[in-house]
Order: structure tokens, then C-alpha cells, then sequence
């Protein structure tokens, strides 16, 4: 069975399908959202990544309760590096800039290497160059 559309039928189809669009709720609005933050950091530095708008608002705390917060970026760029934090964890927010409400949150815990493993490798690498150093000096003496 061929339905045949006249022009007129058309236009009607096409402003109907223009309506709906509009009717329709704007997706993406919810502000910007965190996108696979790490949980944990030993290495000392880690990234951030988000999108959802064109400019956002960082926050990092300390606290559950946000109350030693301080921005720390403010801009148009989706992504930004933390690092120089001491053990802990820390809480990270953002937001498009200029609104009141924060959109997405999320928590990092930063447990550095303990200090005795970067010991045992300097003492490895330490030992290893000695046993280098006597390897040259006794393959020129035999030479």
C-alpha cells in the first residue's frame, strides 16, 4: 500500500515534528558531571576530567561538609591535574560557573608510597651501581 503525500501534507507533518522537538525537555542540562574520576592516588598526582558545559567551577575540601573549601579552578577547560596533596581524602565538586547549586561530587583518597619502600629501591639501585662500578674496575685490571 503507497500512501501519496501531498505538499501541503507535508509542511503539516513537518511543523508537527518541529512542535514535538520543542515540546520536548532540553537533554544535558543537569550541569556538569565528573567523568571516571580515580578513588585513589599514590603516585602523588592525578586528573580530573568533566564536561557538561562551557565554563565550570572546581572546588576541593577536605571535609565532608565542605567547610575549608576553596576553589581551585575556574574556567573553560575539561579537565585539570591535582597534585602536592598530602595523605587523605578529599572531596571535589563542580559546577557551571556562576550557578548555585553543585552538580556533581565526587571523592579521591590519596595514600602515598611509604617511605620504606623508597628506601629498599634507593638501597637496591645504590647496591646495584657499587656491583657495577667493581664489574668495570675488575674487567680493566684483566685487561
Amino acid at each position: 500500500m503507497t500512501i501519496l503525500m501531498t505538499p501541503r501534507v507535508r509542511s503539516w507533518l513537518w511543523c508537527l515534528l518541529l512542535l514535538a522537538g520543542l515540546a520536548l525537555p532540553a537533554q544535558g542540562t543537569a550541569g556538569p558531571a565528573f567523568d571516571s574520576p580515580p578513588e585513589r592516588d599514590a603516585a602523588g598526582f592525578f586528573s580530573l576530567n568533566w564536561e557538561g558545559a562551557e565554563r565550570f567551577e572546581l572546588e576541593q575540601a577536605s571535609g565532608p561538609d565542605h567547610e575549608d573549601a576553596r576553589i581551585i579552578y575556574r574556567g573553560s577547560d575539561t579537565s585539570t591535574t591535582v597534585s602536592g596533596l598530602p595523605d587523605g581524602e578529599y572531596r571535589f565538586r563542580i559546577r557551571e560557573e556562576g550557578a548555585e547549586e553543585w552538580a556533581d561530587e565526587t571523592t579521591v583518597v590519596v595514600e602515598h608510597h611509604p617511605l620504606s619502600r623508597a628506601f629498599l629501591f634507593f638501597a637496591l639501585g645504590a647496591a646495584l651501581f657499587v656491583v657495577l662500578i667493581l664489574a668495570i674496575a675488575r674487567g680493566r685490571r684483566l685487561a
